[in-house]
C-alpha cells in the first residue's frame, strides 16, 4: 500500500481500498478501518518502513471490509479497538453476529474464518449520543452517519480530515455499483445528504479516495444513484411475487454474480433492504401469496 499524505498528522494508505491512518508520534499511530486479511500485509508493509507501531485501532463500522483485522491489531500489536456502541453489540460473540446475519446459519458462524475474525473484545465503545472521544490520547469528533450499517459513523481527525468509511462512495465506484449494500435505506438517505453539512477540510472514503472541500455534489450523485437503483426495483414489480421472486428478479435484471450459495445469501441481503424501503414509502403494497411474504404493484388489488 501506497502512503498519502492528507494533511498534518494524517493520512491515507492507499491500495484495494483506503485505510486511514493519524501519526500520534514517531512511533505511534491510529489505524482506522483497517479492512480485511487481503489488506494487512500492505499495512504491515507501511508501518515496518515507516518504523510506527498502531496503539489503536477505530472502525466506522463492523463490516468484512474495515473491522476484519481489528482482532489480529489487538493481538499482535497491543492495539486496543475502539467501535461504536451497535457495532460493538454486533461483534461481541458468535450469537450476536448471527442475529445481525439473519439468514446466514448459525454453523457458517461458527465454522467461517471471516466470520470469526469479525468477533472481537472492543475496549472502547463509543456510546449512543457521544459526539466527541479522546481515544489513545488523540481528540476525535464523531458524527453519527448511520444507514450503511446500524450505526455507522465518520470519525474527524485533529486535522479536520474527515475518515468517511462507506457513507458516501466515490464517482469511479459509483460507475460500477449495481445494488451497493445499506442496513437501512431511510437512514442512510439522510445519512449521505448530512455529509453535505459539514465543512472538513479532506474526506478520505474507504472505496476510495480523497476529497478536499466539499462534498455536495458528491452526496448529490450518490442520492440520485440510490433512487435510480430503487426506481429500477420498484419498476420489477409488475404483478404479485414472493421475496424471493423479488431477489430473483433483481439478481436476473442486473446481472448480478452469483455462483456460490453463500454468495447468494449475501446477495439476500443486499436487496432486501431496497424491497423494505419500497414497502415502508408504499412504492409497492405488502400482501401474502398463499402463505409467503409478497408483493404487488402500488394499489394491486390483492394488497
Amino acid at each position: 500500500m501506497k502512503r498519502i499524505h492528507v494533511k498534518g498528522n494524517t493520512w491515507a494508505l492507499s491500495g484495494p481500498q483506503q485505510v486511514g491512518l493519524y501519526q500520534i508520534d514517531e512511533t505511534t499511530c491510529l489505524l482506522f478501518d483497517p479492512g480485511s486479511t487481503k489488506l494487512r500485509p500492505g499495512i504491515e508493509e507501511v508501518l515496518a518502513e515507516t518504523g510506527l507501531t498502531p496503539v489503536g485501532v477505530v472502525c466506522t463500522h463492523m463490516h468484512y471490509d474495515h473491522h476484519e483485522t481489528s482482532k489480529y491489531f489487538r493481538q499482535t500489536y497491543g492495539a486496543k479497538v475502539c467501535l461504536p456502541q451497535l457495532e460493538a453489540d454486533i461483534v461481541r460473540n458468535e450469537q450476536s453476529l448471527k442475529n445481525h446475519l439473519f439468514n446466514f446459519p448459525m454453523g457458517l458462524v461458527r465454522t467461517n474464518d471471516r466470520l470469526q475474525n469479525l468477533i472481537c473484545p472492543v475496549d472502547r465503545v463509543i456510546a449512543y449520543g457521544e459526539t466527541a472521544i479522546d481515544f489513545c490520547g488523540v481528540p476525535l469528533k464523531v458524527v453519527r452517519t448511520p444507514g450503511h450499517s446500524p450505526d455507522h459513523i465518520c470519525l474527524i481527525t485533529p486535522d479536520n480530515v474527515c475518515f468517511a468509511g462507506d457513507v458516501l462512495m466515490t464517482d469511479d465506484v459509483l460507475a460500477e455499483a449495481m445494488v451497493p449494500f445499506v442496513f437501512d435505506m431511510a437512514d442512510d438517505l439522510e445519512s449521505k445528504a448530512l455529509m453535505a453539512t459539514l465543512s472538513c477540510d479532506a474526506y478520505i472514503f474507504s472505496h476510495n479516495g480523497v476529497c478536499y472541500g466539499s462534498v455536495a455534489e458528491l452526496v448529490q450523485r450518490n442520492l440520485t444513484h440510490f433512487r435510480q437503483r430503487l426506481a429500477a426495483c420498484a419498476a420489477l414489480v409488475t404483478s404479485p411475487m414472493t421475496y424471493s421472486q423479488f431477489y430473483a428478479a433483481v439478481v436476473t435484471s442486473m446481472d448480478l454474480p452469483v455462483g456460490h450459495p453463500i454468495r447468494a445469501q449475501h446477495l439476500e441481503r443486499y436487496i432486501r433492504p431496497y424491497l423494505e424501503y419500497l414497502i415502508d414509502t408504499e412504492a409497492v403494497t405488502l400482501i401474502d401469496l398463499d402463505g409467503a411474504p409478497a408483493v404487488a404493484p402500488k394499489g394491486d388489488p390483492h394488497g
